[in-house]
Formats: C-alpha cells, sequence, structure tokens
C-alpha cells in the first residue's frame, strides 16, 4: 500500500509499508524564512505529536518554501534528511549544525528508504529557462510491493529522461504532483494606474494541459493528478495583495483538467488530502489525516483575483526599520558592489547594452536604485555603471521618471538582504518593494533581480549567517515530530 498525504503548499507525508517519508515539509504556519513572506494559504490544524514515526525527510531544494528553518527545529535530530548533493554548503552545514545526519539527495540516482524508493531526475538548465531552481531534484517515490508512486517535477516542467522513465519505475500509473505556483508581481509597478492586469488563467490552464499530455503520453493516464502550490497568503496591512498576486485557484485548474481528463482524478489538494494506492489503483480518498486537515473555508483569507487593483502606494519595510544607521553606510556600498557584479553578462545586462536611447522616451538608457532612508521621504539614489561595474550615487529628484528603469526599496531592507539578516521573499515578493521600466518591449526590470543575487549558492556564507539568525529568533524548540 502506498498512502499520500498534502501537507500543504508542496508537503507531502508518503507511507509505503511501514516506512513514513516527509517531502518538503513546512511545519508552522509561516511562510518564507522567518514568516516574512507571509502565511501558509489554506490555514490547517496540524497536530505534530500525532504525526506517525518519520523514516527520513526528503529537501528538494534550498528554496525557502520547501527548506524551512523552524521546521526543521521540529524533527527528531535521529531522523536522516536527504539534502541536495548540489545544494549549498550553508544548507548542509546547518543540517549538521543541528544535529541531522545528511545523506546527499545525489541527481539522476536511486535511493532506497525502508519500504520506498527514491528515484531523482536532473532539470535541464541548458535547453530551457529555469530561473534559479538549479539544484532542484524532481522525484518518484514509488513502494517496494509496487502499490503505486507519487511523482513530482517540483518547481520546473518534467525533464525528457524524467517523463521516459515513468513506465519503468512504475508500470501502473500513480500519482502526479503539479506545482501551481504561478503569482503576479504587477501590482508592485511604481507609478502604475492599474496594475493587476486581467487574469492570465487561460494560459496558465493551457500549460497544465500540455504538461498533462505530455505525463499522459509518457506514462498513460495518472490515477489522480493533485494540484499543489501557491500555499501562501498576505496577512494584515498587506492582505489586498491576496486579491492581485494569485490570478487562478486550484480548484479552476483541476475542474479544467478533469473536463478533458475522465481517466484521471483530478484534484486541488487541500492540507490533510489523503490517497492511497494498492495493486496500482487509487482506492482511497480521504479529506483530512489525524494529523492534518484544513481549517473550514470561512476561516480561508480571501484570494479571488481582482483585475485593475492599484499599485502599491505605500509599504514598509520587513526589516521593521524605517531609518538607516549611517555607520553601515560602507556595509551597504559593499553589497552594492556585489550586486553590480551579479549583473555583469546576464539578461539585464545584456538588454542595457543593446539598449537604443531613442527607445527610452527621452530618460537615461539606464537603470537605479532608489534606497529610502526614513518616512520623510529621503532615500539615496544609485545609478548602475557597467563600465565601472559598480552603483555610483547621484542626485535625482525623481529617479523613476529620469530613469528608463529601477528598484525601490527600504535602505534598510536591501542592507538585510546584503548582510544575510533577511532572506529575498521577505523582499522580493511581498509587496515591500517596487520597480519601474519605462521600455517594457526592450528591458525588463524585476524583484527576480535581487531575489537571484541572494540564492544560496550564489551567496554561501550570508546564507549562513541568515539560518543561524532563524535558529536563534526561533527560540528553543523542543522536536514534537518522533524519528523512527
Amino acid at each position: 500500500m502506498l498512502r499520500a498525504t498534502f501537507l500543504g503548499h508542496q508537503g507531502w507525508l508518503v507511507r509505503g509499508g511501514d516506512t513514513h517519508v516527509l517531502v518538503d515539509p513546512l511545519l508552522g504556519a509561516g511562510f518564507g524564512h522567518g514568516g516574512l513572506c507571509g502565511e501558509l494559504y489554506p490555514p490547517r490544524r496540524l497536530d505534530l505529536a500525532a504525526f506517525p514515526a518519520i523514516d527520513a525527510v526528503v529537501l528538494s531544494h534550498e528554496h525557502d518554501d520547501h527548506f524551512d528553518v523552524p521546521s526543521l527545529l521540529r524533527l527528531d535530530r535521529r531522523i536522516p534528511i536527504y539534502f541536495p548533493e548540489r545544494g549549498s554548503i550553508a544548507g548542509r552545514g546547518l543540517l549538521r549544525e543541528l544535529g541531522f545526519a545528511v545523506r546527499p539527495l545525489a541527481p539522476a540516482a536511486d535511493h532506497a528508504i525502508g519500504e520506498l524508493r527514491l528515484r531523482t531526475f536532473v532539470a535541464d538548465h541548458r535547453g530551457a529557462d529555469l530561473g534559479d531552481e538549479w539544484e532542484v531534484a524532481p522525484m518518484i517515490l514509488r513502494d517496494r510491493a509496487g502499490d503505486g508512486a507519487l511523482a513530482s517535477s517540483i518547481d520546473v516542467p518534467p525533464p525528457p529522461a524524467m517523463l521516459a522513465a515513468l513506465g519503468e519505475l512504475a508500470p501502473r500509473p500513480g500519482i502526479w504532483a503539479h506545482a501551481s505556483n504561478t503569482s503576479i508581481a504587477a501590482h508592485q509597478r511604481l507609478g502604475a494606474t492599474t496594475a493587476a492586469p486581467p487574469s492570465d488563467a487561460a494560459a496558465i490552464t493551457s500549460a497544465l494541459l500540455q504538461r498533462y499530455a505530455a505525463i499522459e503520453r509518457a506514462w498513460g493516464a495518472p490515477a489522480a493528478l493533485a494540484i499543489v502550490g501557491g500555499g501562501w497568503s498576505f496577512p494584515g496591512e498587506r492582505a489586498w495583495q491576496n486579491h492581485a498576486a494569485f490570478p487562478v485557484e486550484g480548484e479552476r485548474l483541476a475542474a479544467a483538467l478533469a473536463a478533458v481528463a475522465p481517466d484521471t482524478r483530478c484534484l486541488a489538494a487541500l492540507p490533510g488530502t489523503t490517497l492511497t494506492m494498492v495493486g496500482g489503483e487509487l482506492v482511497g480518498l480521504e479529506d483530512e489525516a489525524p494529523f492534518v486537515a484544513a481549517l473550514p473555508r470561512e476561516r480561508w483569507p480571501a484570494r479571488d483575483y481582482r483585475p485593475g487593483i492599484a499599485a502599491v502606494a505605500e509599504y514598509g519595510p520587513a526589516s521593521g526599520e524605517r531609518g538607516f544607521d549611517e555607520r553601515r553606510l560602507g556595509e551597504l556600498f559593499a553589497g552594492l558592489d556585489d550586486l553590480a557584479r551579479h549583473l555583469y553578462g546576464g539578461a539585464l545586462f545584456r538588454a542595457l547594452m543593446a539598449l537604443d536611447p531613442g527607445e527610452c522616451g527621452g530618460r537615461l538608457p539606464a537603470i537605479a536604485l532608489r534606497l529610502r532612508q526614513d518616512p520623510a521621504g529621503a532615500a539615496l539614489v544609485l545609478r548602475y555603471d557597467p563600465s565601472a561595474c559598480c552603483f555610483r550615487q547621484v542626485e535625482s529628484a525623481a529617479p523613476s521618471e529620469e530613469f528608463v528603469g529601477g528598484i525601490e526599496c527600504w535602505a534598510s531592507d536591501l542592507l538585510g538582504l546584503f548582510a544575510g539578516e533577511l532572506g529575498p521573499s521577505a523582499l522580493c515578493y511581498a509587496g515591500r518593494l517596487r520597480v519601474w521600466n519605462h521600455a517594457p518591449r526592450r528591458l525588463w526590470v524585476s524583484p527576480h533581480l535581487l531575489w537571484t543575487f541572494a540564492h544560496p549558492l550564489r551567496r554561501p556564507a550570508a546564507t549562513a549567517r541568515l539560518y543561524r539568525r532563524l535558529v536563534a529568533a526561533a527560540g528553543a524548540i523542543t522536536p514534537v515530530i518522533r524519528g523512527a
């Protein structure tokens, strides 16, 4: 028997025989490092003491919606953790400091975990732009008895090698988990009058149908396809973003797929959704488990998409610091030098080098940073100078009008990112910065610039400092989930 219980976002508890494995568990209410991005959605009832004893934890990659430090602190240190072999030394080092036995999650390899078999695959970064999912491990988990399988390509399209191997590894099609993580950041554009565009639900649905068709050709109709991902919401004063960031909900995607895939059980998984397979057949579908269940819908924050919502007009710093300590100015400029080096040769750099000044509407063919220093409006303005590979401080009363593109955020937040005091999710897609771009067909300035800059593989030392800060901020957490 194979049983797969959805925990939320992209987390699973998978059971094969008497073996239990956690995959990418998020075991608290916060989303993103320190919970600064948002809250887990939909909200759930979680009883950690009721979890079965766990034989292993599998972490597919090091992004903070999969590698969550407070969740790791809730685990018995006797539970071995499979961490990507190509992940950063910061992540591996933290796990060892916490007392876990770290086992390499090797790419394109088989791993035996009790009664379960885990096969990993390699995402092909040569053939497509997969963002910064460098070390992600698409995978299939199956029980040794051959009753069923759970497969997911996580945050990337299924690589050809994975599609080719599905039928051999699990001749009877099992459960496919499709991560629908599409969100919109248009409401973070500076100066936009109506930031949230019409929902691109049709395009997202079309992409899902194309992926399903590829899976069906390679494997046959899956016993079930579970829509997962997109599992966060914005709380408090940022709650309005819930109506601007999420263009389509899982229920709509599942309904669209069900209309064309009558041989597959299509569902939007909720915390507690449990699928059971025996003999290659889906024999059970339960709404909740003893240790996890979604709260009643009336307790969910509203996330219906509302096009036309005006761009963010005001925002607070993730750090909570609305002033800037001038004594750290040297530290800020050292971080800016690192950011300038990061830009060299990348997509934005190439676009700037190819930019015709006549395409800029009379604006400077350059990008700028506006770093807010206090609530009264004081700000540092810096122009990116490719010829010197640096950011130079300039005088500009309205950089969003003077320069063709740029980013605005709190100076304290950018310094926190540089210093390993904040994770990028707290800043980039949480409504705590704004961007502008006056030549969108030739140049695109996005919060993703800071996201890729802060990847653990690019800055392992800063990431290690961040992880240790998260451990210290969590305080004394007693491990609740037992090891087998």
